[in-house]
């Protein structure tokens, strides 16, 4: 039986050491840390969004029983919105709304990429968080796949009931 897999329910379970661990020392940098200054969703700020939706991937990869690479999960989902600037209130500019959800995704890879040295892997977590709003970068891997699911939960959760 392999580590990953629990014993009493032969339910595959990663490795929430590595995946907490791997939060906590991106945590640990004042510019990760500084995603706070930045309003997101109506009452949140981008390092709190950023945060659920790690937690939240990391969840569904356990329920869904995928495999996954704990520490590219962590920072491709801490790092996906890591791109450190406001945001107009969506109500009022629907079209600069729009521009920034295409946008933002590459944006923050490159500040992820020239601040931490991220991976491919954690580029197309980064890059495809928005899809299919950004067609041309859609998930490659079970981490994309589970931080594009993750951050749409938690942007419902945040906007529509107001919840956070």
């Amino acid at each position: 039986m392999s580590d990953k897999t629990d014993r009493k329910s032969k339910k595959h379970i990663n490795d929430d050491r590595i995946f907490y661990e791997e939060l906590e020392k991106l945590l640990a940098d004042e510019k990760v840390r500084g995603m706070s200054k930045y309003r997101q969703h109506f009452g949140t700020n981008t390092l709190k969004h950023s945060i659920r939706v790690a937690q939240t991937a990391f969840d569904l990869s356990n329920r869904l029983g995928w495999d996954i690479d704990e520490k590219e999960l962590a920072r491709g989902a801490l790092l996906h919105d890591y791109y450190q600037y406001s945001v107009l209130d969506e109500r009022i500019d629907a079209i600069k709304a729009y521009r920034h959800g295409t946008r933002h995704p590459w944006i923050a890879s490159k500040n992820a990429e020239k601040d931490f040295g991220i991976t491919d892997k954690e580029k197309n977590i980064i890059r495809s968080h928005m899809w299919p709003l950004t067609l041309r970068t859609p998930p490659k891997s079970r981490e994309a796949a589970l931080v594009c699911m993750a951050d749409k939960l938690i942007a419902i959760k945040e906007m529509v009931f107001r919840r956070f």
